[in-house]
């Protein structure tokens, strides 16, 4: 967030205009001095910047993709002829920046989950009809979702 100070010019007893300039205000907010800090304070506040609000609202955010594989039974046993080429599929998405992790769930193995970043659904859909798993049957099911990160993101 871009923070400015804003600088406000006052009058003293006499008329005058007397200004505080960002370096006064910035010592005011350090200074331990209470009294000295209450009286520069009166004369700058802080504000919101509307070009960093402005920003922030503009700035682009992750989307994620979570797709579940449903694997059969003694899944373990049965994916070896399957599996170079089922990792191959997942390392050419990482590559291209679009699966950022996977792997499967362990004790049992009956699910494989694969996280897909700022891309499209149909990506994700493609990725999960063209799998080596789930064409020679060793998927029973699976499900893209998207998936709202709200820490790490």
């Amino acid at each position: 967030m871009t923070l400015e100070i804003s600088h406000r010019v006052s009058q003293n007893s006499k008329g005058r205009s007397r200004g505080t300039n960002m370096r006064t205000c910035a010592r005011a907010n350090a200074v331990v001095d209470r009294a000295l800090a209450r009286r520069s304070r009166k004369h700058c506040r802080v504000v919101k910047s509307r070009s960093s609000a402005v920003a922030m609202s503009a700035a682009p955010s992750n989307s994620y993709w979570l797709l579940t594989l449903n694997y059969v039974e003694n899944m373990a046993e049965r994916r070896g002829p399957y599996r170079e080429e089922h990792l191959a599929g997942a390392s050419a998405s990482h590559a291209k920046g679009e699966c950022v992790m996977a792997g499967a769930l362990t004790d049992p193995v009956d699910t494989g989950v694969f996280v897909f970043k700022n891309c499209d659904e149909s990506v994700v859909r493609a990725f999960a009809e063209n799998d080596a798993y789930v064409k020679n049957g060793l998927v029973t099911s699976w499900n893209v979702r998207p998936w709202t990160v709200v820490v790490g993101n």
